[in-house]
């Protein structure tokens, strides 16, 4: 067997490479479940950062120094997320104290339901172990004035902490917009180290990357918002102006914040109304989801991530698992930056075609370059004929 015959058979990697990996991702896997205390609200300061990097740069070329455009924005998001809130707790008390009107209603819904439920018991009973037939036995919990009171601060502080975890993420997004280019050269240097990255621009890919999909999906959220909120209204809805951005902000989770959106919508239309609202409202959210899905999110984030869907959806499961629900949210996020990394990566790029579409004139260089490298070492003699034949 000659030497170039030797060069085109491919070698498998030893044993100790591959036990290495499945060490080197458990020990990955693990930094980021037990780390995500650390790792959440920095994760979502760099996705923050990047959508409001825009408009940094924007109010910058208008003469605004870059530390009052960076709080006047974060102010902006800030005052409008507070809004939010301020608005869904007050339409929640709306609710509640509208429930009465809707009494009739829900227990004619629960009687149906747990009609359905009994004829399925009385069809499974026969099925089902004599053990398992048996009622429910009552138990009676009581528990002392202390345990109350304790219960009641173990929740208070639950609450506080949540709210300062929360507090900290347009901090670390204000200096990260503030010191930008210092964070830019560290991770470029840290880069640049590595001979298998080459000369590849990992930082920038990255940031191009995800600015482009939090700008086209902060659009589609905005779009989806708006247009919900009509339709609502226009049918008469009550709660529109909670249920519309509830819409909006649904598209963070794939797949299931379709459900977690449309869901309270038909509840609130058949309680006002009456089934054939429901059906209406349902209809109307199913016609806005499928724009969404394949006119608004196609036309305006387009190919920011060129994610396949089961990549999309097991990076649901698995982020999710991981973080929770901020793990659901930065999941696609997240895995389009583990691909863009492996694009750039020597060696990595069949793990980037496995999870996307390929950066077609990227992949077309390095597939090129490759070839070239593979030629020259396999006929040293001709690759000076290679290259002239390429320019």
């Amino acid at each position: 067997m000659t030497a170039a015959n030797e060069a085109e058979v491919p070698h498998s990697p030893p044993p100790r490479v591959v036990g290495l990996t499945a060490i080197s991702t458990a020990a990955v896997v693990g930094l980021l479940y037990y780390g995500r205390p650390l790792l959440v609200p920095i994760a979502f300061a760099l996705f923050l950062a990047f959508a409001l990097r825009p408009f940094v740069s924007l109010l910058e070329r208008a003469g605004v120094p870059r530390v009052l455009a960076i709080l006047l924005i974060l102010f902006v998001i800030v005052g409008g997320v507070a809004l939010l809130v301020i608005n869904v707790t007050a339409q929640l008390n709306q609710f509640f104290a509208a429930l009465p009107r809707y009494q009739a209603r829900i227990r004619e819904t629960v009687s149906q339901v747990m009609d359905f439920v009994n004829r399925i018991r009385e069809r499974m009973g026969s099925i089902l172990p004599e053990d398992s037939r048996a009622g429910v036995r009552e138990v009676k919990v009581t528990g002392s004035q202390l345990e109350a009171t304790r219960a009641v601060f173990i929740q208070l502080g639950e609450t506080l902490g949540t709210l300062l975890y929360a507090a900290s993420v347009p901090f670390l997004t204000f200096f990260m917009l503030k010191d930008r280019e210092k964070f830019n050269r560290v991770l470029a240097g840290i880069f640049t180290r590595n001979e298998r990255l080459g000369e590849s621009d990992v930082t920038g890919a990255i940031a191009r990357t995800m600015t482009a999909y939090a700008l086209g999906l902060g659009f589609v959220m905005l779009i989806m918002a708006a247009i919900t909120t009509l339709a609502l209204m226009a049918l008469r809805i009550d709660y529109y102006y909670v249920l519309g951005p509830v819409a909006g902000l649904a598209i963070l989770l794939p797949y299931v914040g379709v459900i977690i959106s449309t869901l309270p919508a038909v509840a609130v239309a058949y309680f006002q109304y009456d089934g054939e609202k429901a059906l209406l409202v349902f209809l109307v959210y199913s016609l806005l989801q499928f724009l969404e899905g394949n006119v608004l999110t196609p036309f305006i984030v387009g190919g920011k991530v060129r994610l396949f869907p089961l990549t999309v959806m097991i990076a649901f499961i698995f982020w999710g698992t991981i973080w929770g629900i901020p793990g659901a949210v930065l999941a696609v996020p997240l895995t389009s930056a583990i691909k863009v990394v492996c694009e750039h990566v020597r060696g990595w790029e069949g793990l980037a075609r496995l999870l996307g579409e390929p950066d077609l004139p990227h992949f077309r260089k390095r597939h090129h370059e490759h070839l070239a490298e593979a030629h020259a070492e396999a006929h040293p003699d001709d690759a000076p004929l290679h290259a002239a034949d390429e320019t």
